[in-house]
C-alpha cells in the first residue's frame, strides 16, 4: 500500500502551487477571488491592500487559522507563516509557564510588537532562562491568551516599524483584528492527543454577536480547556538508593520516578474571555472598547531528587518525608487581563481622530509542591508559596489622520500625527519565609549524613523583591502619498522620551514603484529601537547550596548562584550597568508580481543591524567571579549571570511567498499557498566589560543560540480544497538545519538535520450548521534528531530548541455548530 511521505506531499504541493497558474485559462470563474485585503498595519492610508503596500504584509483570515487545527494562535502562525518561529513543545521544568510568543525573522520574541485592534498589547511578567533561540531572557506577549474564536484576521508586517508604532517593532508587527459580528455565533469542542498516548487536550470555544443601537455590535468570545503532560524521555541512569548494586535491581526498577517527565507540563483550568464592541453616538462620534481576561494553572516538574541526593544534600528530614525521592513541582497561577476604551470622531474637513486608553496586567504566582526546607525540620511546609511577578502597562493615545486632496499628486496626500503616553510597572514580591529563610536546625549536624543541615532558597526572596516604574511620552508624524499613478512614498518620524534612559528619535522612508499593473518594486529604510523591558531591568533571583570548603574539612558554608539585577552593585563589579535600548537599522527591498488577478508572488530581502542587543549572559563560574567578589559583601556569590548590552548583531534574510486561488468550477475551489524564509544572524561585535571578556560573558552556547539556534530556512506549503460540504487542508513545513554549540567543547557541538512536518485537516459541514473535523498535526510522526553525547542523567531525547515534533504526531477531532 502506498503511503505518501512528507517529501512526496511537498512535491505535490509545489507542483500544484506553481503549476496551476499555467492552466488558469480553463477556470475563468475565479476573477472575483478575494486574494488581496485592505490592511490596517503598516500604513495609515485607508485604500491600501497587502499587495499594494510599500512593505511586506501577510493577512491570515480566521478560516485559515482555524483550518490549521492548532490549539492556539502561536501554533496556527507557526503552520502558516514561514517567517514565524517559536518552539512548539519546549522541554523542561518551566515549559508550562513560558509565554507562547511571536518570533519573526529569527529574532527574539520581544523584538516583535503585538497589537490588538491596532492598540499595544502588554507582555508577560515571566522570562525563561531556558536555551531558546527566540526566547531566552525575553518577556514576550502571550499569544495563547487570545481566543482563536475571537479573531477576524491577523496582519503580519514583516518590516521594521518603530518610527510608526514605537518600541519593540524591530522585527515587525503582528496586529490581531477582532471579530465585529452583530449577529450569529458558533460553539465548538476539540479533543486530541499525541499518538504515544499522552498530552491529551480538551478545548471548548465559541463566540456570539449581538446588535447594539446605531449600527453597533458586541462580540463575545471564549475558549476553555486543559492539557495533560506530554513527555518522551529515557530512563534516569542514576543509582537511586544508597548501597544499591545497580540500576537494574528490583528496588531500583520499582521506583516510579525512574522515568520522569522532560516535556510540556500539565495545564489546567485555562480559560480565555474576550469582548469587542462598538457603538455609534452620532455626529461622527463612535465609542468602542474591547477587553480580555485569561486564567491558567500550569504544573512544571523539576529534576527528580533520588534518595541518594536527599541523603547527601538534605539529610534525614527529607528522607523521612520522601523515602522514594522527591519530584519538585512548581505550580504557576496566571491571571491576565486588559481593557481598552476609546472614541473615534470623523469629519470631512477635520479628518479622523482616535482617542484611546488601555490598561493591561499579567500576574504570575508560583508555589513549590513536594517541597522541603531541611533547616525547618518537620515544620517545613510541603507546599511553599514562592512569590509573585506582576507586569502592568497603561497607554493613552491620540491619533489623527486626514487626506488632503491636491492636484500635485495622483491621489490625496495622507497626513497623520499622534501623541502617546505610557506607564509601565513591574514588581517582584517575595514568597513565604519557608522558601527563603533558614530555620532553627540550620547548620546543625545531621545524624544521617554527618553533614551540616542546609537551608533552602527558591522562587523570589526578600533580596529579589523589587518594584520598577517607567513613563514614556512620544509623538509622531507620518506622511504618505501616491506621487504618481506608479510611484508612492511615505515618511514617518517618531520621538519618545523615557523616564529611565532619555530620548530617542527614529525615522522610516518607504517607497514603491509599479512598473506595470502586474510588477512592482518596494523598499524601505528605517531606524528603530527596543527599550529593555522592565522585566529584564528588574529581574533578580538566586539559589543557595551548602558545600564543604575546603573539601574534607567538615566546614560547610552557603554559596550563592545568582542572576543579578543589571544595575545592581554586584553586577557593577562584573562590568554590568543599567540596560540601554537596542538600536536598529532596517533595510528592505522587494518585488511584487501579480500574473493574474487571483495569483501573486512576492520576494523580499532584508538586513537588520542591531546595536546594544540585550542578552542574558552565561552563568559565570566561580573562577571568574570569585576573585572579583573577594573581600566584598558578595564574596559568597560563586556563580552569577546578568543582562547586558555587550553584543551587536546583523541579520540577513530572504522571503519568497506565492498564493493562487483556483476555481475548479463544478469541483469547488482550491487555495494554494507557498512560502520560504531564509535567515542568518551573526554577532558582529562582543565588547569586554570590566575585566571580563565578551567571549566569557556571552559564551559559546549563548552565541550558538543567537547565530544558529533558529533553523536557517523554513518552507511552508498549503493546499485548501473546498468542494460542496467538504473541506480538505494539507499543510507542509520543512525546517532547515540548525545547530547547538557546547559551552566549552567544540567536539560536542551538534548539527540537527532538516525536518519535514505534515498536517492534515478534513471537515464536513452539514446543512443545519453542524461541522465535523478530524485531523493531525505532524501526521507522519516526524521527530527532530535525537541529542548526542552525555545528557542530564541520560534523560532528555530531544533538544529544547527543536522547532517542532519533539512529542511526535498529534491527532484531534472537533465538532462545531453555527447559529
Amino acid at each position: 500500500m502506498f503511503r505518501p511521505t512528507p517529501k512526496a506531499s511537498a512535491i505535490a504541493l509545489v507542483i500544484g502551487g506553481f503549476g496551476a497558474p499555467g492552466v488558469y485559462a480553463q477556470a475563468p470563474g475565479a476573477s472575483d477571488s478575494k486574494l488581496d485585503t485592505v490592511v490596517v498595519v503598516g500604513t495609515r492610508r485607508s485604500d491600501v491592500t497587502a499587495l499594494e503596500s510599500a512593505a511586506p504584509v501577510d493577512v491570515l483570515s480566521a478560516e485559515q487559522l482555524q483550518e490549521t487545527g492548532a490549539q492556539d494562535l502561536s501554533g496556527a502562525l507557526t503552520a502558516l507563516s514561514p517567517s514565524f518561529s517559536f518552539p512548539q513543545s519546549p522541554q523542561g521544568a518551566f515549559a508550562g509557564s513560558i509565554a507562547q510568543g511571536a518570533s519573526l525573522r529569527g529574532l527574539a520574541s520581544d523584538q516583535v510588537l503585538v497589537l490588538v485592534n491596532g492598540k499595544r498589547r502588554h507582555s508577560s511578567a515571566n522570562v525563561t532562562r531556558q536555551g531558546l533561540a527566540n526566547g531566552r531572557g525575553a518577556a514576550a506577549v502571550d499569544l495563547s491568551l487570545i481566543p482563536l474564536s475571537a479573531i477576524s484576521r491577523v496582519e503580519i508586517l514583516r518590516d521594521g516599524a518603530a518610527a510608526q508604532y514605537g518600541s519593540d517593532a524591530i522585527a515587525g508587527v503582528i496586529n490581531i483584528v477582532l471579530k465585529e459580528n452583530d449577529a450569529g455565533g458558533n460553539i465548538g469542542y476539540r479533543f486530541g492527543g499525541y499518538a504515544k498516548g499522552d498530552g491529551l487536550q480538551r478545548k471548548l470555544s465559541g463566540w456570539k454577536g449581538l446588535a447594539l443601537p446605531n449600527d453597533g455590535f458586541l462580540n463575545l468570545s471564549f475558549d476553555a480547556g486543559s492539557q495533560d503532560p506530554a513527555s518522551d524521555t529515557r530512563p534516569d541512569n542514576r543509582i537511586f538508593y544508597p548501597g544499591s548494586p545497580s540500576i537494574n535491581s528490583e528496588r531500583e526498577q520499582n521506583n516510579r520516578y525512574r522515568t520522569w517527565n522532560w516535556g510540556s507540563g500539565n495545564v489546567s483550568d485555562q480559560y480565555n474571555l474576550l469582548a469587542n464592541s462598538e457603538l455609534g453616538i452620532g455626529d461622527g462620534l463612535t465609542a468602542y472598547g474591547f477587553a480580555t481576561y485569561a486564567h491558567k494553572n500550569t504544573d512544571a516538574e523539576g529534576f527528580f531528587d533520588p534518595p541518594t541526593t536527599l541523603r547527601n544534600n538534605y539529610g534525614s528530614v527529607a528522607l523521612q518525608r520522601y523515602p522514594d525521592g522527591r519530584l519538585p513541582i512548581t505550580r504557576y497561577n496566571l491571571e491576565d487581563y486588559a481593557v481598552t476604551g476609546g472614541v473615534r470622531y470623523e469629519d470631512d474637513q477635520l479628518g479622523k481622530f482616535d482617542l484611546a486608553a488601555n490598561y493591561g496586567n499579567d500576574t504570575l504566582k508560583s508555589t513549590d509542591r513536594n517541597a522541603i526546607n531541611p533547616s525547618w525540620g518537620n515544620a517545613s511546609p510541603q507546599k511553599i508559596y514562592t512569590g509573585e511577578r506582576e507586569n502592568e502597562q497603561t497607554n493613552l493615545t491620540l491619533d489623527w489622520v486626514r487626506d488632503f486632496p491636491t492636484d500635485l499628486l495622483a491621489k490625496p496626500l495622507t497626513l497623520s500625527a499622534g501623541l502617546a503616553w505610557r506607564k509601565e510597572h513591574y514588581s517582584l514580591s517575595a514568597g513565604e519565609a519557608a522558601g527563603w529563610q533558614n530555620g532553627p536546625l540550620f547548620n546543625t549536624l545531621d545524624p544521617l549524613s554527618g553533614r551540616r543541615i542546609p537551608g533552602y532558597y527558591a522562587g523570589i526572596t526578600q533580596v529579589d523583591a523589587a518594584s520598577l516604574e517607567r513613563k514614556v511620552f512620544g509623538a509622531y508624524v507620518d506622511v504618505e502619498g501616491q506621487i504618481t499613478d506608479k510611484f508612492q512614498a511615505g515618511v514617518a518620524v517618531r520621538s519618545e522620551h523615557y523616564s529611565d534612559f532619555g530620548d530617542t528619535t527614529n525615522g522610516k522612508l518607504s517607497l514603491r514603484y509599479d512598473f506595470t499593473p502586474q510588477i512592482a518594486a518596494r523598499g524601505s529604510i528605517s531606524s528603530g529601537y527596543r527599550a529593555p523591558s522592565l522585566v529584564q531591568s528588574g529581574l533578580s533571583s538566586f539559589s543557595v547550596q551548602v558545600v564543604e570548603q575546603p573539601s574534607g574539612s567538615g566546614n560547610w558554608v552557603e554559596v550563592q548562584q545568582r542572576t543579578l539585577r543589571a544595575d545592581s552593585p554586584e553586577a557593577a563589579l562584573l562590568g554590568g550597568r543599567a540596560l540601554k535600548p537596542e538600536e536598529s537599522t532596517n533595510l528592505s527591498l522587494g518585488l511584487v508580481w501579480r500574473p493574474l488577478s487571483n495569483a501573486s508572488v512576492t520576494l523580499d530581502a532584508y538586513r537588520i543591524d542591531i546595536d546594544n542587543r540585550i542578552t542574558l549572559s552565561d552563568q559565570l563560574p566561580s573562577n571568574v567571579v570569585g576573585p572579583i567578589f573577594a573581600g566584598t559583601p558578595y564574596a559568597n556569590i560563586q556563580s552569577a549571570a546578568f543582562y547586558t548590552n555587550i553584543a551587536d548583531t546583523r541579520t540577513d534574510g530572504l522571503e519568497l511567498a506565492g498564493q493562487y486561488q483556483w476555481d475548479l468550477q463544478q469541483f469547488g475551489r482550491l487555495n494554494l499557498n507557498a512560502g520560504v524564509a531564509k535567515t542568518r544572524t551573526r554577532i558582529t561585535e562582543l565588547r569586554d566589560v570590566g575585566g571580563i571578556s565578551g567571549e566569557q560573558i556571552v559564551g559559546r552556547a549563548t552565541q550558538g543560540l543567537i547565530e544558529h539556534g533558529t533553523p536557517e530556512d523554513k518552507l511552508t506549503l498549503s493546499a485548501n480544497w473546498l468542494y460542496e460540504n467538504w473541506g480538505v487542508t494539507l499543510t507542509q513545513r520543512r525546517y532547515g538545519q540548525w545547530q547547538s554549540l557546547n559551552s566549552s567543547n567544540p567536539n560536542l557541538d551538534q548539527t540537527f538535520s532538516p525536518q519535514w512536518i505534515t498536517d492534515l485537516d478534513l471537515s464536513y459541514s452539514f446543512d443545519q450548521g453542524l461541522k465535523l473535523s478530524v485531523g493531525a498535526i505532524n501526521l507522519f510522526d516526524s521527530h527532530p534528531d535525537k541529542l548526542e553525547g552525555p545528557q542530564l542523567y541520560g534523560v532528555p531525547k530531544y533538544s529544547i530548541t527543536s522547532p517542532e515534533g519533539a512529542q511526535g504526531a498529534f491527532y484531534y477531532a472537533s465538532v462545531s455548530y453555527d447559529f
